[in-house]
């Protein structure tokens, strides 16, 4: 068991395949996951998406995560102080959670269903979870924000 910890310290999103993490997402209405950076590369995908679906979904979702200034502007407060924790896309038969999965990168869930119904609320907790576990992988490869 030590010896599986040190690894895992050692191990980060860059280096790590997270791709049987996300598959355990899909299924109850989960169509897919992504695990993005928030510079839009993709850092792991749940099986079943195309390498072109994957890199051209993170640069829509890092899209999202850029909105932050202009979001923290109409709020008047610090973008620094603005930063995005979870988004929900409700679409008539579907629903896209971004959900903050580090600081610097991001976990996308499609979802078949309504942002209210059974499956993306399932999805929802099932994400945050994740997330949780995977902590210390993904807090591995958090960089210091530079400010320009």
């Amino acid at each position: 068991m030590k010896g599986e910890e040190k690894a895992m310290q050692h191990a980060t999103a860059d280096t790590f395949d997270l791709s049987p993490q996300l598959n355990t997402l899909v299924g109850d209405g989960v169509i897919c996951a992504l695990l993005f950076s928030a510079d839009g590369m993709p850092l792991a995908a749940s099986d079943g998406l195309s390498r072109e679906a994957t890199e051209r979904s993170c640069a829509a979702f890092s899209g999202m995560y850029s909105l932050q200034r202009g979001f923290a502007e109409f709020c008047q407060t610090d973008p620094n102080t603005l930063r995005p924790r979870a988004q929900m896309i409700d679409f008539v038969s579907h629903t896209v959670l971004l959900l903050a999965a580090g600081r610097n990168s991001g976990l996308a869930i499609s979802v078949e269903g309504q942002v209210f119904s059974p499956s993306a609320q399932l999805a929802l907790k099932k994400g945050l979870k994740l997330i949780t576990a995977l902590e210390p992988v993904l807090a591995a490869r958090d960089r210091p924000t530079q400010r320009a």
